[in-house]
């Protein structure tokens, strides 16, 4: 999606990789990817998630493996953004190369999931809420370990997530075109103009006016970096929104399909069921059923 390439340094005289415990207002909000393998524990923050092409809300206790080169961002809601001592986005980043323990090591036998799962995080993986928690206490005391035994850490880490059920974010087909593009402003300049609007309506030609480009332009750029058209895109960005408001609430489904911009119930639960393959209702009796 245009992103910016970010160079990280993971790698030092004492450490093979990167760990770290950031408290900050917000997480980073433009579009960026690297070489290296990010993953993200969130302990304090809500927002909508970017992964490729994938668009979906998180909450305390998102826990996300991205591949090498996969674009990506964490966009924390307008809350965090209204300088509140008391509201901070806490999380765990980890950086490493898949070498960082030499480059045959997960060819051995005895990892050969975790050698699965990193192939598989050119798409991005998502950790069920259940599975994050209990990993929590093992990624947040990494960060407080020093040499040998933040590698031991690190890949019992790899091989807990490896063994538990996750699910692929980005579509399998998703373009790799953006490499190298400097464009990494307006597309994310986009995504945070629909965050910020989903609520009413957003016409075409108000979307395109925004990114200085006429409808057909507009559209054609859209699709090349996103590989998903713009109404897509702000469905899902919609769909998400509503699901934090399902599970954060006390609003009725009717109220939060109207908050969310959708002009009739009918069509909010039709959309949300494309999305989330669940309807509304199925999706709140879900949560609250694994909540207990």
């Amino acid at each position: 999606m245009e992103p910016k390439f970010l160079q990280k340094n993971t790698r030092s005289a004492e450490h093979s990789f990167y760990c770290k415990y950031a408290e900050v207002a917000h997480t980073y909000d433009q579009f960026h990817y690297h070489k290296e393998y990010e993953l993200l524990y969130i302990i304090q923050n809500q927002g909508t998630r970017f992964i490729g092409d994938c668009i979906e809300s998180f909450t305390h206790n998102d826990l996300v493996l991205v591949g090498p080169g996969l674009p990506h961002y964490w966009q924390s809601d307008k809350e965090y953004y209204q300088n509140d001592p008391f509201l901070k986005a806490k999380v765990i980043v980890i950086h490493f190369e898949q070498d960082f323990v030499g480059k045959e090591f997960f060819d051995i036998p005895e990892m050969n999931m975790v050698k699965t799962m990193l192939s598989k995080a050119n798409r991005g993986i998502h950790f069920p809420i259940e599975h994050a928690t209990d990993l929590e206490n093992d990624i947040i005391d990494i960060v407080q370990k020093r040499k040998w035994l933040q590698v031991v850490d690190l890949l019992a880490i790899l091989c807990q997530m490896a063994e538990r059920p996750y699910s692929l974010l980005a579509s399998e087909g998703f373009s790799d075109s953006y490499h190298g593009s400097n464009n990494e402003e307006r597309i994310t300049g986009i995504f945070n103009f629909l965050i910020q609007n989903h609520h009413r309506n957003i016409t075409l030609k108000e979307i395109a006016d925004y990114a200085n480009m006429n409808s057909s332009a507009f559209c054609r750029y859209f699709k090349k970096v996103t590989s998903k058209t713009f109404s897509d895109s702000l469905n899902d960005i919609r769909v998400g929104i509503a699901c934090k408001k399902l599970i954060n609430t006390e609003l009725s489904i009717a109220e939060i399909g109207y908050a969310c911009g959708y002009q009739s119930i009918s069509y909010f639960n039709r959309q949300f069921k494309n999305v989330k393959k669940i309807s509304p209702s199925e999706y709140k009796m879900k949560y609250l059923m694994n909540k207990h």
